[in-house]
């Protein structure tokens, strides 16, 4: 089982592409041809053409993934060769229009590097030779005839990337049948001039030029065969029974790249030959089906494979065919006999209730779990006695051996007899109880795979339709990669400084069915140093913890401001540009928000029941600071009557009302409501629109006089604010309670339930217009669950999204424009921020690991996207994107 990843096929894969980007730059087509494979020996491990224009050029200029899987040594030494032999002036006319192809085959001690490019005209030997041997003089230029074709060696100075140390290279050259071939091996160019020498094999030929993607920046090419022999270059070790499973598939792959920055994606077709026999070609006969198991898988996962078919009849019948050429066969057709005797329909019912999802995986400490889904409860539940027995705590082991790997196969032979515990609508699988019992552990916890950053990106790359994906975790496998590797290959993995495999996040491989072959794709996910958290364009110190803000204003006509609150009760003004405006201590934690009034000025409340008013340079407006009766609940408002403007702020069950200077407004001293505020205050139609807990909504006029109160009948108890929605005839009010109803209240007093939802009592409402409609939506956070319904004369779901973790604090509000907002979250206990779109996908970039409290935005008028956050060092950190 410690065999189950294809730590080859990423090592290679990673060379090949890591080359691409110092060959390429002719401004020409792809031509349909790939007549350089015929010349290839049939050993090659894997070819990989690309186009040679200057979209190519541009799009993996800043490819950070290239220098960090090839290192930098390696990438000094390509480039001198770009350079002084491909954009050599004599040289590059006979190469306009060409492709290049690299390929990658065994050698004595390391994979060697073939690179061939085919010629759009052919060049006379004296004229080749002629241009060859006028080369730059920083190239000592030999030629040698070699069975019949001249064999040119230029040996030029490799340096390392610090220019410390030099040591001699030779390239080799050579000409033949209109293409050019080069390596630093001279043993490889000698096969692949050999006519003798056996060649890749005509109908993969045509099978890679059939499936080339002429559009695609390039295209890798893998002759199947010659996996094992791959596989062996790369391991200490001789292939396990899980790896077996991929490399020994007969075939060939082709695979043509989809850029993104922070990703390697390769996706194409495989073809399958020989395939019987083979477990694996069991699940080419199905089609691809959503892949949800991955979601129980617990943080301490080091990799996985995932498995699943559509058609359980089909399964069931081809995974018998394959049972019976394996070893053992006949033990598992004895047990059946002596199963059936026992219990006639036992094995018919075990069968019909579990599903068509299961999956293996092992963990940092070499433990296996087994994962596979239960698509009958009732008849899993009538079943489980006769099939299992008790261990007690809801453990059970199966009666039988082999009940896993009959039913599943290969994917599961590793649980002979193994214990298992029922989670939700599918069972855990692990030969120890004690693994059983830690993972019941993880799961209470959600300390889970998918909790973390790097599946978050994973997730939003790869999607979860196939019928096998492996996958493995770089950093939980960093152990066991460096142990199963070759000297060589461990010591680049653990070489931080030459190369970046460590940034890798993860590696996966996804196959799914197609009428016998496979649709394939290969993905490395790396964390970009131009991702969006990564790199800061400032950061700014504090000494305690952020507890309020980040909130920018304007400071000026020209430019504006940063705010933010510390756990110390410190308020900073920043700049823009990082540096520090202003600090001041303010007396107790910012309550609610922090407010900008038309004339700059600033607005907020304490809880140590304290209004202040400052204006950008952080003096204070004359009358204020001020003292409150009653400590505040939300933010204060600014209202503006017409006639004259107040400062009200909302207690418990009261309301404050201030002038501008700070004094107290007559008539608003007894101001009284029957149960707690429910949310910041709202001016309609010049009335002061308040909600309470006890089902009311109050409406106040300028002197604090109650106009009007209207009760909702029964015992009905309001969790969210009072949204407004301005139809053309009326205004109407919404508000939901603690039972999920949603109420839709008009000015008249009549109210209708529109809604009822079916969430916890301790659910977080909102009332904000994220996606431009004519109202508001209805925004709910139910534990670890986050609802956005749109609201009108019914309500209806817009999306939702779930997270590993209960969300603990409420949602933020950004300024989206056009009076529109954009929403964060920040669930408890992840280290993870996220921002949504309007339509509910997460924006591009995040989730960012960050401290929740975080802003959004432009932080100066004629700046671009920023994301202020904190971490765990008590800094604010500015990352542009």
């Amino acid at each position: 089982m410690r065999n189950t990843i294809i730590v080859s096929i990423l090592l290679l894969v990673a060379v090949i592409v890591a080359s691409v980007y110092y060959f390429s730059g002719l401004d020409q087509e792809k031509k349909e041809s790939v007549k350089p494979i015929a010349f290839l020996p049939k050993d090659t491990y894997l070819i990989a053409s690309f186009v040679n224009d200057e979209t190519t050029d541009n799009i993996f200029k800043d490819f950070e993934i290239f220098e960090a899987m090839l290192g930098h040594q390696e990438i000094h030494q390509l480039r001198n060769l770009k350079q002084q032999l491909l954009r050599n002036k004599n040289l590059n006319s006979y190469l306009v229009g060409s492709d290049i192809f690299i390929s990658l085959h065994p050698g004595k001690e390391e994979t060697q590097l073939l690179f061939s490019i085919p010629l759009m005209e052919k060049v006379k030997n004296e004229e080749l030779d002629q241009v060859l041997t006028s080369l730059s003089s920083t190239l000592q230029v030999q030629k040698t005839d070699t069975a019949g074709t001249a064999l040119y060696s230029f040996k030029a100075l490799k340096t390392d990337s610090a220019n410390t140390e030099t040591k001699d290279s030779i390239f080799y050259v050579a000409y033949q049948a209109n293409i050019f071939f080069g390596s630093y091996s001279k043993s490889l160019m000698f096969q692949v001039l050999d006519k003798k020498q056996p060649k890749l094999e005509e109908k993969q030929i045509s099978y890679f030029n059939d499936h080339s993607n002429r559009n695609s920046p390039f295209t890798v090419y893998l002759p199947q065969q010659n996996l094992n022999g791959m596989v062996s270059n790369y391991k200490k070790n001789k292939a396990g029974d899980f790896l077996k499973q991929f490399i020994n598939l007969k075939g060939q792959t082709v695979w043509n790249i989809n850029y993104k920055q922070d990703a390697l994606m390769l996706s194409g077709e495989s073809e399958l030959e020989d395939a019987d026999s083979e477990y694996l070609s069991i699940f080419a006969k199905q089609h691809k089906t959503v892949q949800r198991l991955y979601n129980y898988f617990p943080s301490s996962s080091m990799m996985f494979v995932e498995y699943s078919f559509s058609d359980k009849a089909s399964w069931a019948s081809d995974l018998k065919t394959w049972h019976a050429k394996q070893d053992g066969a006949k033990q598992l057709s004895d047990q059946e006999q002596v199963i059936n005797k026992e219990k006639p329909q036992l094995l018919t019912d075990i069968q019909a209730a579990l599903g068509s999802d299961f999956a293996v995986v092992e963990q940092t400490n070499s433990d296996y779990l087994g994962f596979i889904s239960i698509q009958d409860s009732s008849r899993f539940d009538s079943v489980l006695n006769s099939m299992a027995e008790s261990a007690g705590d809801s453990i059970y082991r199966f009666r039988y051996a082999q009940i896993p790997y009959r039913f599943y196969g290969e994917g599961l032979k590793a649980f002979s007899r193994p214990y298992f515990v029922r989670v939700n609508d599918l069972i855990v699988l692990a030969n120890q109880q004690s693994t059983i019992q830690e993972y019941i552990r993880k799961w209470k916890r959600k300390d889970l795979l998918i909790g973390g950053i790097g599946f978050k990106n994973y997730e939003q790359i790869q999607g979860n339709e196939a019928n096998v994906t492996f996958f493995i975790n770089t950093k939980n496998a960093s152990n066991f990669l460096i142990n199963s590797l070759n000297n060589s290959y461990s010591r680049n993995f653990r070489n931080k400084d030459e190369y970046g495999y460590q940034e890798f996040y993860s590696w996966s491989l996804q196959l799914a069915g197609n009428s016998g072959n496979f649709l394939s794709r290969f993905y490395a996910i790396y964390k970009s140093k131009n991702r969006l958290g990564v790199n800061a364009d400032w950061t700014y110190s504090m000494e305690s913890r952020l507890i309020n803000g980040p909130y920018v204003f304007e400071h000026s006509d020209t430019a504006q401001f940063i705010l933010a609150q510390e756990q110390d009760h410190t308020v900073h003004a920043i700049h823009p540009s990082g540096n520090k405006l202003w600090s001041t201590v303010f007396s107790g934690r910012i309550v609610g928000s922090v407010k900008q009034l038309p004339d700059r000025s600033l607005l907020l409340a304490t809880d140590r029941r304290r209004l202040y008013r400052f204006d950008p340079q952080g003096k204070m407006v004359r009358g204020f600071s001020t003292g409150l009766s009653a400590e505040p609940i939300y933010e204060p408002s600014y209202i503006d009557w017409g006639s004259e403007q107040h400062i009200i702020v909302p207690g418990k069950n009261k309301l404050m009302a201030f002038t501008m200077e700070g004094g107290k407004v007559d008539g608003w001293d007894d101001v009284n409501l029957e149960g707690e505020i429910t949310g910041p205050l709202q001016l309609v139609d010049n009335e002061l629109v308040v909600g309470t807990t006890y089902g009311r909504v109050y409406f106040f006029d300028q002197g604090g006089n109650k106009t009007k109160e209207i009760d909702i009948p029964g015992d009905v108890v309001f969790v969210s604010p009072i949204a407004v929605v301005k139809r053309e005839t009326e205004t109407v009010f919404y508000a939901t309670d603690d039972t999920g109803k949603v109420y839709e209240i008009k000015k008249d007093g009549s109210s209708k339930v529109i809604y009822e939802g079916k969430w916890e009592k301790n659910y977080h409402a909102d009332f904000v217009n994220l996606a431009g409609t004519s109202s508001p939506e209805l925004i709910i956070l139910d534990g670890s669950y986050l609802q956005v319904l749109e609201l009108g004369n019914t309500v209806k779901p817009l999306f939702d999204y779930t997270f590993t973790k209960k969300i603990e604090n409420s949602p933020y509000y950004f300024p989206a424009g056009s009076g529109l907002s954009k929403m964060g979250i920040a669930p408890q206990g992840t280290n993870l921020i996220y921002l949504f779109t309007e339509t509910g996908g997460i924006v591009d970039g995040y989730p960012v690991e960050a401290q929740p409290l975080f802003y959004d935005g432009k932080i100066n008028y004629n700046s671009g996207n920023f994301l202020i956050c904190t971490r765990r060092d008590f800094k604010l950190y500015a990352f542009r994107y």
